[in-house]
This record gives structure tokens, C-alpha cells and sequence, in this order.
């Protein structure tokens, strides 16, 4: 482990980085509670047309239950980006976003290849993939007429905006994403930094930002029959 990761967790630990450098989240052990994958289903959770996969463990979709719950009574429903993601598909994103990094970058060497290319798609492993493990979710709000709220930039953007703290978006924005953020950490969730739409429960990143030393959930295989 490098100097400047550990400088940068002693960063974080002092409130004065909100991110924490991926091979700290990597240290997080497995242990491993077998919660079975379960499809999404709940009128009050609009699941986009794109999941190919619209799973999760069975307590994170008790949790999103509750918390639709509580949404709705506001005049919101939850809308699912992605859920759980195979290895496979995981592999595919990084593959292609790593050959539109080379040809943006064609001088860079191979870490610093994977280093600008882990800014946009996370590299694929199965002990560490978020999405791999049926613990996280990409998510966002929609209003009473299936409007999506406006959170500043587009699902999947990444830039200084994407922060879900960014202070580079308006005033409406920024509450859009509160009232998400709120639900969710109240749920017992915990949000990656560095984009407003991500989620995540009983994963190695959940367990890293709660400062514990191991999650529930470890890499799992895709639903035999997805339908």
C-alpha cells in the first residue's frame, strides 16, 4: 500500500476528503451471509427498461420497500438506473471504456490507462464489484407524472458536478438530491461521493465508509431465470 493512499485515508478519517481511495475499500474482508438475489417488484419503484438484471439481496429490497414507502407519501417513487450487474456485463463496460481512454489519452502507460479509465467504469473484479454483489444501486427520483427530478447532471456523467456534493449546481438541485440522499442514508444506505446516483448496502464500499473491517455481501452469480 502506497504513501499516498494511506495519506489520503488519514485525509478522509480527518473530514478533509470526502472520497475514499478504492484499494482502502479493497482491504474490506468477506463475509460472505448468502442473502439470496430477488427481482424487484414494487409499483411504487420504477425500474428503467435498460436493467438487464433487476435484482438485488433480499434486504436491500426490503429496505427500498420502506423507503418508497416514505416517497410516496411526499408524491416521489424511486427509479432504479441498475441494480445488480454480471461480471460479464462489467467486464464488457470496462473493456470498451478502456479503448475510448486510449485513443483519448494514446501516450498514457497502462496505469495511468486504468487509472482515467476507473474514473468513469470500475474495474472489474469479483471480490470487490458493487454491483456484482447485489449490494448497490444506481438511482434517482421521479415525480407524481413520471418526471425524473432534476439532479443537476445526467445519470452516468462524470464530472466536478456528479459529486453529489458539488456546489456547482443550483439550489433546486442540490435539494432534488437531498431529499434522495436523506431517504436512502436514513435507510442505513451509504452514497458514493463522487456520484449522486449511487447506493450501496452490505458491499465492501458500505462497509469501508462505515468503518468496518468486513460486508455481507461478496460477488454472487447472475439469476438463472431472469424474468
Amino acid at each position: 500500500m502506497g504513501y499516498k493512499v494511506w495519506y489520503n485515508y488519514i485525509l478522509f478519517k480527518l473530514g478533509k476528503r470526502k472520497i475514499l481511495p478504492s484499494k482502502i475499500i479493497n482491504l474490506v474482508k468477506v463475509s460472505e451471509n448468502n442473502e439470496k438475489l430477488i427481482k424487484i417488484i414494487n409499483s411504487n419503484i420504477i425500474v428503467d427498461k435498460k436493467v438487464k438484471y433487476p435484482y438485488l439481496r433480499e434486504s436491500l429490497i426490503l429496505k427500498l420497500d420502506k423507503v418508497s414507502e416514505m416517497l410516496e407519501v411526499k408524491g416521489y417513487k424511486l427509479k432504479i438506473y441498475d441494480a445488480y450487474r454480471s461480471y460479464d456485463d462489467q467486464k464488457k463496460s470496462w473493456d470498451k471504456r478502456l479503448k475510448e481512454t486510449r485513443i483519448e489519452h494514446p501516450n498514457v502507460d497502462i496505469k495511468e490507462l486504468e487509472r482515467l479509465t476507473s474514473l468513469k467504469v470500475a474495474k472489474p473484479t469479483k471480490g470487490h464489484g458493487g454491483h456484482q454483489t447485489g449490494g448497490a444501486i444506481d438511482v434517482t427520483l421521479i415525480d407524481k407524472d413520471g418526471n425524473e427530478l432534476d439532479m443537476g447532471t445526467k445519470y452516468a456523467e462524470h464530472n466536478s458536478k456528479t459529486r453529489t456534493d458539488s456546489k456547482e449546481i443550483t439550489q433546486k438541485q442540490m435539494e432534488n438530491r437531498k431529499i434522495l440522499y436523506n431517504a436512502l442514508i436514513d435507510a442505513g444506505f451509504v452514497n458514493f461521493p463522487a456520484e449522486w446516483w449511487h447506493y450501496c448496502y452490505g458491499d465492501n464500499m458500505w462497509a469501508a465508509y462505515k468503518s468496518k473491517k468486513k460486508c455481507m455481501y461478496g460477488y454472487i452469480d447472475p439469476p438463472i431465470n431472469n424474468k
